[in-house]
């Protein structure tokens, strides 16, 4: 059972989520059925870990059914009956999560049966709940749509021909749902494009970037920003278009939702890191900015966590800025928002890389020897890391016993590491040249560097390039 859709789909829930859950199968108004309820009362004893001998079909049939003979087809009916009652639940939430739609359905329903002054008040409450939440997103106008729209409807069947029908907000909003909507999408088709080879049709663009010039939208920074972001992917070497969204953006960011700014901050980010990839390096610092918003708001942090990816992108930045201290302040304060499993290994190799960069390799060693690594490119990036230590303090004899071990652990990771395999494995074998010329006569070194230049596969290229 543990890969029936049913368990899969509850091993995604929060403790608080399967809580909720237990709460509604139980409930006579979601369910009626008395062995669905059994069943999720039978897993949820198993909750976390779930594990595999109690939740087989044999086990879990005789919890239900005792001695009764085990009929597999009633079994995952049951099963499936427990997973539609999960579904409708998980529908229920999305709805309530979604206030503004919620609102809208409750306008609807006191307009079509003339509960004016319900309509009214719910009315107000909107109004309230607006000022309270200011926070927007590209639905944000879509949802104002809606609630002009039974405006309209309500004045339209009460029939108040002197009263204007409130066409102009339902088109205002109509039209910046539109405009929102295009311009990010068209972010994605052209910053798809910078990723990979593909085509798209994208019709009615230079209509929408005239209309742009043309009117002033100031009053809805999402326009002005998605229009600059994709103004940075049509034009990148205007870098005004850049300063203009960074300045948009950072007035504005506490405006949006959490998932819309790291949208934007993502195409924010990744303009820079095509400067910087370009060659021009100030704009390493422009990224560090975006980084510093974005962790000064939470806007990286996904249910509470900081991706151990971005967190080793954080720390590689701060080292080619030479930011040393702010560096080492980040590994430390945000080392509890890395999840349980990696906390200790990416923090560990972060700050190994941090007193590699600073030379003080003595530091270096101790942290890279006491990982546990989970993760097999870790590991790697931490051999590698080890093995540049023990060249830089001369510690030449364990380096070369160092070199054996790291060769023997690509020899058995062939497989898994695919082509990383070939730039390693060339890596080891021009350090221990690297060793061997350290008593080696110049002209040789010289030799040598032509042929590490030429050299295609190979990782770290620039380390080994600098020793010579």
């Amino acid at each position: 059972m543990n890969k029936s859709k049913l368990v899969r789909l509850l091993k995604t829930m929060s403790s608080l989520e399967w809580k909720a859950l237990r709460k509604f199968v139980d409930s006579p108004f979601h369910n009626d059925q008395k062995k669905v309820t059994e069943l999720y009362e039978y897993i949820f004893q198993t909750m976390p870990d779930f594990e595999e001998d109690a939740l087989t079909k044999e086990v879990v049939w005789q919890k239900l059914y005792g001695k009764e003979v085990f009929k597999d087809s009633r079994l995952r009916r049951v099963m499936s009956d427990l997973l539609r009652v999960c579904e409708e639940f998980l529908d229920w939430e999305m709805y309530k999560n979604t206030p503004q739609q919620v609102q809208i359905n409750r306008l609807r329903y006191y307009r079509t049966h003339h509960l004016d002054k319900f309509f009214k008040a719910t009315l107000q409450d909107i109004r309230m709940y607006e000022q309270q939440h200011p926070q927007q997103d590209i639905w944000h106008y879509f949802y104002q749509l809606g609630i002009s729209h039974e405006i309209t409807n309500q004045i339209s069947q009460q029939r108040k021909r002197t009263e204007e029908p409130n066409l102009q907000e339902v088109s205002n909003h109509l039209d910046a749902f539109y405009l929102i909507n295009k311009l990010k999408c068209c972010c994605s088709i052209f910053n798809y494009q910078n990723l990979a080879v593909a085509n798209y049709e994208v019709p009615m663009i230079k209509e929408v970037l005239m209309h742009l010039e043309e009117q002033d939208y100031s009053h809805i920074p999402l326009i002005v920003i998605y229009h600059k972001c994709l103004l940075t992917l049509l034009e990148p070497e205007k870098t005004v278009h850049f300063q203009e969204l960074k300045t948009t953006l950072f007035e504005h960011q506490s405006l949006f939702s959490q998932e819309e700014a790291r949208d934007i901050f993502v195409l924010a980010r990744n303009y820079c890191i095509k400067q910087a990839n370009q060659g021009k390096q100030e704009y390493l610092k422009e990224l560090l900015d975006l980084y510093e918003v974005e962790l000064a708001n939470g806007i990286l942090l996904d249910h509470g966590f900081l991706s151990p990816f971005t967190y080793k992108n954080i720390v590689t930045l701060g080292i080619k800025l030479k930011r040393y201290e702010w560096t080492q302040v980040f590994i430390e304060e945000y080392k509890t928002f890395l999840s349980e499993e990696f906390r200790e290994s990416t923090y560990a190799f972060n700050l190994a890389r941090l007193y590699f960069d600073k030379e003080d390799w003595a530091k270096v060693i101790p942290l890279l020897n006491q990982m546990e690594y989970k993760e097999i490119f870790l590991e790697l990036s931490a051999r590698n890391l080890l093995m540049k230590t023990y060249y830089e303090m001369e510690e030449f004899e364990v380096l070369i016993s160092f070199l054996d071990s790291f060769q023997m652990f690509l020899r058995r990771k062939k497989k898994i590491l695919g082509y990383h395999c070939t730039g390693y494995m060339n890596l080891i074998k021009v350090t221990r040249q690297l060793v061997r010329l350290e008593y080696g006569k110049k002209e040789e070194r010289e030799k040598f560097k032509q042929k590490v230049v030429e050299m295609k596969e190979i990782v770290d290229k620039q380390w080994v390039l600098n020793k010579l």
